[in-house]
């Protein structure tokens, strides 16, 4: 899809309101994909961090101009997102009513609004290509910026702290530091790079999907995966990078089966070589932590892990199960966000809710997680239909990163990551569905028969 300030002729000039929106479209995209949470400025009421401020330019951009105005509500009545959505509106506003906790409502609200937001932009500005390649830089300068935090022990972006109760602080398992970069965990961050992995092998340009299309950044997304010492992640990661080899097109398959074949080769050689270095023994003890986890084997013990903490965490996701059967919390009010979560369950003392859909039961009860579980189902399915429909390399890279994130949620809670499983979203929605005709034969008087490539309805 074209921007629509891109078909303006290059005799005219844009209006000064239309440069003006374009470059605060651009900070609004660079501060939702790049600024932390922790930054922004400090309020008693509500603070701003940096997507707030940038949401209330845009806004007041939009609402100064009647024309933005009704463009931009038209897209709650028009978008079937939106209308996806109403359920799990409705309950984030009766919880609010009932547990008189506004950010029960506004904190999600303003959540699904970015969504809405970054549609806007791309519609009216920036274009989904445009878009793609801005999100594509962010990734590459993430992935950069992980590798100097891993070295210095500290995330480079912690150096921008001025609101307070946000950031987490520093990480360690085992010894080792846990990345998190702009995020406040390094789960959140490993959320992040499932959404950003699919990005390193779509061609803007000829529309077209290969796996190794960036290999730099590819490579640079594991080594951060790996750094941030998630086990669930580096699972997923695996998984993520099978589905990229599947929808890669298929004139790239044999060599990419070879380049991959030797690239797997090569890794397993120097981590047997390098076992017995620290960096050898760590990339081994995240291997064998997920094998382990998947399998209730013991192998990551051989180096340097502790069974006993690896069996209760996974004892513990299991356990968390049993908070659908605690007779206190409401099935169908949530305790809202105003509280947190920390009581016994069934004799075993629960801190921390590792799974997103769990902590949906607890915050909105039954009909929120399931309101909120129909709009997921219904985004990825309608992409789904759109990728046989259409056969876009660009929808089929945006399912893997959504599908793949909404997986990860199964073991981690959000850590205020959605808004970039909603940038997929956002992309979808703005991005070309027309659809392609089967192939047809055509005849020729001094050819014959011969068949026509897709054609374009």
């Amino acid at each position: 899809m074209q921007a629509i300030t891109e078909n303006t002729s290059k005799y005219f000039k844009a209006p000064r309101e239309k440069v003006i929106f374009y470059r605060c479209a651009v900070v609004y995209i660079f501060a939702l994909y790049i600024m932390p949470q922790y930054f922004g400025i400090p309020n008693p009421i509500f603070d701003l961090t940096a997507v707030r401020i940038m949401i209330i330019v845009l806004l007041g951009l939009i609402v100064c101009d009647y024309g933005r105005f009704r463009s931009f509500n038209s897209l709650f009545l028009k978008e079937k997102a939106a209308i996806a959505l109403l359920p799990y509106l409705f309950v984030l506003a009766y919880t609010m009513f009932f547990r008189a906790d506004i950010n029960a409502f506004l904190n999600p609200f303003i959540e699904i609004l970015e969504m809405f937001l970054m549609v806007y932009v791309i519609k009216d500005s920036l274009g989904t290509d445009k878009v793609i390649k801005m999100v594509t830089a962010f990734i590459y300068a993430l992935v950069i910026l992980g590798i100097i935090e891993f070295f210095i022990k500290v995330s480079p972006f912690s150096f921008m702290v001025n609101l307070e109760g946000v950031y987490t602080g520093v990480f360690i398992r085992g010894g080792h530091y846990r990345v998190m970069s702009n995020c406040v965990h390094s789960l959140g961050y490993g959320l992040l790079l499932t959404t950003a992995m699919p990005f390193s092998g779509y061609d803007v340009k000829n529309g077209e999907y290969n796996i190794l299309r960036r290999p730099l950044l590819l490579i640079g997304i594991i080594v951060n995966i790996f750094m941030t010492g998630s086990r669930s992640t580096l699972g997923i990661m695996f998984f993520e990078l099978f589905l990229m080899f599947v929808i890669s097109e298929k004139k790239y398959l044999k060599n990419n089966t070879l380049i991959l074949t030797a690239c797997v080769v090569s890794f397993a050689l120097f981590t047997f070589l390098a076992q017995k270095t620290s960096i050898g023994n760590y990339i081994l003890l995240q291997l064998t932590s997920v094998i382990d986890s998947i399998f209730d084997t013991k192998l990551a013990e051989n180096f340097g892990s502790s069974s006993t903490s690896m069996s209760s965490s996974t004892a513990y996701r299991h356990y968390l199960y049993n908070i659908f059967s605690v007779s206190w919390l409401n099935p169908i009010v949530g305790i809202g966000r105003k509280r947190s979560f920390h009581a016994m369950v069934n004799g075993v003392l629960i801190r921390s809710v590792d799974n997103f859909y769990i902590a949906e039961y607890i915050r909105y009860a039954y009909p929120g997680m399931i309101a909120y579980i129909f709009f997921l189902l219904f985004m990825l399915g309608s992409m789904l239909r759109d990728i046989f429909i259409t056969k876009s390399s660009l929808i089929k890279a945006l399912f893997v990163g959504a599908f793949c994130y909404v997986m990860h949620l199964t073991v981690v809670d959000s850590l205020q990551t959605l808004k970039y499983l909603y940038v997929l979203f956002a992309i979808y929605i703005c991005c070309d569905k027309e659809k392609k005709l089967p192939e047809v034969e055509e005849t020729s008087l001094y050819r014959g028969k011969r068949k026509s490539k897709y054609a374009r309805k």
